[in-house]
């Protein structure tokens, strides 16, 4: 049960620089309008600076696009369609506190999942993450961003497993969301045993979540608390593989109800095989060759207490549950092995994202639904898919149940090369329609990007100009990433 604490005014001389290179900046997506071309680059060395550089800004009537994360951009969070200069904090790389006894660990943006996975081994601890992040990808720009993570059965809300958070308001104004509020300052509170590791407050205010999702245009972090877990003593991953998708739900939702198992995620074979062989450099089609349609990762873990005790008793309740479905576990299915496909998804990917590894570039459209709908709005792709001359084969699914299996996350990816402008018309005519059917069915697109981001506040026009409002309050002067979701 041990502690490590950073303060702040700590950070190593020299750990903060300028950049120069503007094309950092660059969203590499031929999808996206690239916006305007940042006029320059500002660095800021803490939070005082950071402070004085907004109310510099605020003055001036300056626009300013937070980024955290580094290496390539392809969503477009960054991208503006203003005059603006980038604030760049990915620099910040200090891990100030990393609390076992509370499994709780405060991190600065520019942290990423390995820096963060690296400061949690010797304590025994890991955090629950994205499908195989890219290396530069900041932790606290992921899960402000709701990005799903593997491990559904320790979210019990969306925003998990973020906790407190410390940002500034468009004014340059500095709060502390959660049990960070007080009362009392951090030293105060850890004196007392607070970890400032509940996420909603102070009092009946949440204002972290008016943050959330909003790329930058609404504040900007200075450090999260985010919820650890103990790393397992060990693991038994394992495969379940159907010809069709319906035959998997019911078995992930009798897997999850009574929290059985660990991690947990669903791909198509087309989307396996992308993984591993970006990940581990194997065949793509060989290994995709090998796999059925669909597969269910499910790993069972055991921890400090009678690890293999858990194992073996959540084995034989999840296996029995797989035999009433006419499901077999196995410890691989073709040529993929359970263990490996879970190693790649626990660990960042490399430089460049593994979906982009296959032909160069690849459209993603996500969005939220619930798990019994999943099947529905997989047909409605593939049917389209063919009227874009798309090989719904070609196609990349990735369901991944989120907050204890009470919605998922759909992702679909069509791989394509950038170089060929028809390739590119073709794939955003595509992306357009399939956009507007999926939302015309249900989808939630709760995280919008591309054409997405086109349609969701058409759909309700009153919760808009609440939106608009929202934005007064927080950033008065549109000083931050202005235009965004057309405020």
């Amino acid at each position: 049960m041990t502690e490590t604490t950073v303060e702040r005014g700590q950070r190593s001389p020299g750990a903060v620089a300028a950049r120069k290179d503007l094309s950092a900046y660059r969203t590499e997506n031929p999808l996206l309008d690239q916006g305007i071309k940042p006029a320059g680059v500002i660095v800021p060395k803490d939070v005082l600076d950071l402070q004085a550089i907004l109310a510099d800004a605020n003055a001036r009537g300056t626009a300013l696009v937070p980024v955290s994360s580094e290496g390539a951009h392809v969503k477009g969070g960054i991208s503006c369609g203003e005059n603006h200069a980038m604030l760049d904090l990915s620099g910040w790389k200090e891990i100030l506190r990393v609390d076992r006894r509370n499994r709780v660990a405060m991190i600065e943006p520019g942290v990423t999942y390995a820096e963060l996975s690296a400061a949690l081994e010797p304590q025994g601890m890991m955090v629950s993450m994205p499908l195989a992040p890219r290396r530069g990808k900041s932790v606290i720009a992921a899960v402000l961003d709701r990005e799903p993570t593997t491990w559904p059965n320790r979210q019990w809300d969306p925003m998990d497993p973020m906790a407190s958070s410390e940002f500034l308001f468009g004014t340059g104004d500095l709060f502390r969301t959660g049990s960070g509020g007080g009362p009392g300052s951090l030293e105060v509170q850890r004196k007392v045993g607070g970890a400032q590791k509940s996420s909603q407050g102070p009092g009946q205010t949440d204002f972290v979540r008016v943050l959330s999702g909003a790329q930058g245009c609404m504040g900007i972090i200075s450090w999260i608390t985010i919820r650890t877990e103990l790393k397992p003593s060990i693991e038994k991953p394992q495969l379940l593989g159907s010809d069709r998708l319906e035959k998997l739900i019911p078995f992930v939702y009798d897997v999850q109800r009574p929290w059985l198992g660990d991690h947990c995620l669903l791909l198509n074979r087309t989307a396996a095989a992308m993984l591993i062989s970006a990940v581990r450099k194997v065949e793509y089609k060989s290994v995709r060759a090998s796999l059925p349609s669909y597969l269910c990762l499910q790993n069972i873990a055991g921890f400090e207490r009678l690890p293999r005790q858990r194992v073996i008793q959540q084995y034989a309740d999840i296996s029995e549950k797989a035999k009433l479905h006419g499901l077999k576990m196995d410890e691989g299915l073709g040529g993929l092995a359970a263990r490996d496909l879970l190693d790649a998804a626990r660990k960042d990917c490399g430089e460049r994202d593994w979906r982009h590894d296959l032909q160069g570039h690849c459209l993603s459209t996500f969005f939220l639904t619930t798990l019994d709908r999943a099947p529905h709005f997989i047909q409605t792709i593939e049917a389209l898919a063919g009227k874009h001359q798309i090989d719904p084969e070609a196609l990349g699914v990735y369901v991944q149940p989120i907050v204890q299996n009470h919605g998922c996350h759909i992702e679909f990816m069509v791989p394509y090369d950038p170089t060929k402008p028809a390739d590119v018309a073709r794939i955003a005519a595509f992306e357009s329609e399939a956009v507007k059917q999926l939302a015309a069915v249900g989808a939630y697109f709760s995280r919008p990007y591309g054409e997405a981001q086109n349609i969701v506040f058409q759909a309700n026009p009153g919760n808009f100009e609440f939106v608009k409002t929202i934005k007064s309050l927080f950033d008065p002067n549109r000083i931050l990433n202005p235009g965004k979701f057309g405020l």
